[in-house]
């Protein structure tokens, strides 16, 4: 324990006399060093992490989606899909007379979320059509597989992955000239002829009729991407599902009198259908299956992994010792994590994490300190979790949170630490598993050698009595 002496009590109350008197030569004040109030800090109390499964997540209504294959070299693979219904954009949707089909593209409007190799690796989308159409009023969790039909229907392979670029798109006018418009980053995937002729153009009116009928005629499409090859470790895309600017967009042909081409949109829109993902991942021949399969030893690493992966579970199993020192206020209490040397490489680690405790029934809770229904709300800023790139260390604020333990306020079951999206402006769902983002991050535990090791550092009053 390092400790630093400073007789504060003294120390303040002079500075007051000061800034009151105008001849400081007046002042006069005697204090017994016995009644005095020492500082020290305590970076000695055990931490004991452990690397444990992460929760499953819902999935119907996320607020983007993630459709990618990636090789980690820590985690293993991780692997993500979506299964998605279309939107009839009209009753009794009818295409004409004699309508032939120039193209079919399903459009997925990239979101503000990556992880991966964005240069390197390339990308195969593949579509299929789902075997069993989706529930609205079912509850959809990440390891719920969805069934579709062997024959593919699209795919496209990209060879970059680029959010932020806008691309340039022969817009369809009927009955004007066609345009170049540019439109947001976005995935075009062509169709098969075959298949849109068949259900789309070919398909019998009744199909068309209400959007009951069309979502068990098209019971919807699963979209993911083929395993990585080449050696290249591929990566998670995420995608905006939900604005209505994601979806299925036909181009044909009337025959009559004059020919002329039309347009019309299927949209994949979360208000109006149902659109729900899949992630699994596989720890095979990496440490998170060795700690996996056993919860109870304590290993020099942990993991924590966004997408239903993993957590990091911290308890301080002699925190009570602090007591003993006797009344003790505490001024601050920090929570440090390192990550583990060359694990930032050449996937950075999550740019936030987020920490929260559990109760006796092993329910999230936020601690005090990030709880803004808690006097001491410390606020988002003020509570931490960022990754610093600098000392490559991620840091939690826990006063007000070990200050309760000691004063027996609340009772210690344990926190937990994730990946989380760098927006935290919505509290209660921040402690909830993140599906939002994709990263993941290496620490030292508090068993790691001193240059990686977890601790809580402690800074605290001490009143001699």
């Amino acid at each position: 324990m390092k400790v630093y002496k400073l007789d504060l009590l003294t120390l303040l109350i002079g500075l007051f006399s000061l800034g009151a008197c105008n001849n400081p030569d007046q002042i006069g004040l005697d204090v017994d060093p016995n009644n005095g109030i020492n500082t020290a800090i305590d970076d000695n109390t055990t931490v004991l992490a452990l690397t444990v499964p992460e929760e499953k997540i819902f999935t119907n209504n996320l607020s983007k989606y993630p459709i990618g294959y990636f090789i980690d070299p820590d985690l293993g693979i991780t692997q993500t899909a979506v299964g998605a219904s279309l939107n009839l954009p009209s009753d009794s949707l009818k295409f004409g007379t004699n309508a032939v089909l120039d193209s079919a593209v399903l459009v997925l409007k990239y979101a503000n979320e990556f992880y991966g190799d964005s240069l390197t690796s390339n990308y195969r989308f593949s579509v299929h059509q789902l075997s069993a159409k989706l529930n609205p009023l079912t509850s959809y969790f990440n390891d719920m597989p969805l069934a579709y039909a062997n024959t593919e229907i699209g795919f496209k392979v990209m060879s970059k992955i680029k959010l932020k670029d806008s691309i340039a798109i022969n817009q369809i006018r009927v009955g004007q000239p066609d345009t170049i418009t540019k439109q947001a980053p976005q995935v075009r995937i062509p169709l098969s002829s075959s298949f849109i002729n068949s259900e789309f153009i070919n398909a019998a009116a009744a199909n068309f009729f209400k959007p009951a009928a069309f979502l068990t005629h098209i019971k919807g499409l699963h979209i993911k991407v083929d395993p990585i090859s080449g050696g290249k470790a591929g990566g998670i895309p995420f995608f905006d599902l939900n604005s209505g600017a994601s979806k299925l967009e036909l181009y044909y042909r009337n025959v009559n009198a004059k020919i002329d081409t039309n347009y019309i949109s299927f949209s994949i829109n979360n208000s109006m259908s149902t659109v729900v993902a899949t992630f699994s991942h596989d720890y095979t021949g990496t440490e998170v299956a060795t700690q996996l399969a056993n919860p109870a030893v304590e290993y020099n690493k942990v993991f924590a992994q966004a997408l239903g992966g993993l957590r990091t579970k911290v308890t301080f199993p002699n925190i009570s010792q602090l007591k003993q020192l006797g009344a003790i206020y505490i001024n601050k209490a920090e929570l440090i994590l390192s990550v583990e040397g060359g694990s930032d490489a050449p996937f950075a680690p999550a740019p936030r994490m987020i920490l929260y405790q559990t109760d006796i029934a092993s329910q999230r809770k936020l601690v005090p300190d990030l709880d803004p229904y808690d006097a001491r709300f410390l606020s988002v800023g003020g509570f931490g979790g960022l990754y610093s790139s600098t000392s490559k260390t991620y840091t939690f604020n826990l006063t007000a949170y070990i200050q309760d333990l000691l004063i027996g306020k609340s009772k210690q079951y344990a926190l937990y630490i994730a990946p989380t999206e760098t927006d935290m402006s919505n509290l209660a769902n921040v402690i909830k598993p993140s599906a939002g983002v994709a990263s993941k991050v290496v620490l030292g535990s508090g068993k790691s050698s001193a240059n990686f090791k977890m601790k809580l550092r402690v800074k605290y009053s001490l009143l001699n009595n």
